[in-house]
């Protein structure tokens, strides 16, 4: 990115472009739902420009939305496993070994969230659905089987 200074009556003012010059082809920054199919999603390598190429992507979101319930319930699951599995003779070293587990299940699970948050951001009618859909289905698939009731 190039800075020019300029002075103007004795205040230093700040010109911003690109190496490309203004005219370069800027991606839109959506800040409202849209259904254009033009848009990046996370990466400026990862550019939806046709139909062909929403449809593959919005079912990488839907999978990744599924991968986020699948974490959750393999979070939930290795904790059960560790309690049924706890022997009295060493509590501490169970309580940590349960603690450290965790604790990487949350990492990943909140890594997951929050890229899936900003893949939400890109405010594409098809994008939201599909994530929405993926994280419906991951959830009817896995919560079903926590055995908690509604």
């Amino acid at each position: 990115m190039m800075m020019e200074m300029s002075t103007h009556h004795g205040m230093n003012m700040m010109n911003m472009t690109t190496m490309a010059g203004p005219v370069a082809k800027r991606h839109k920054m959506w800040m409202w739902y849209h259904v254009e199919v033009e848009d990046t999603v996370l990466f400026k390598s990862w550019t939806v420009f046709d139909a062909g190429t929403m449809v593959w992507t919005c079912f990488v979101i839907a999978a990744a939305g599924i991968c986020l319930e699948a974490l959750k319930y393999a979070r939930w699951a290795t904790g059960e496993h560790i309690k049924s599995h706890q022997e009295n003779l060493d509590l501490k070293l169970n309580f940590w070994k349960r603690h450290v587990i965790d604790c990487c299940y949350h990492f990943w699970q909140l890594c997951l969230a929050y890229i899936l948050m900003n893949v939400y951001m890109v405010f594409s009618v098809y994008i939201c659905l599909s994530l929405c859909l993926g994280l419906a289905i991951g959830h009817f698939i896995f919560a079903s089987r926590t055995g908690i009731s509604i």
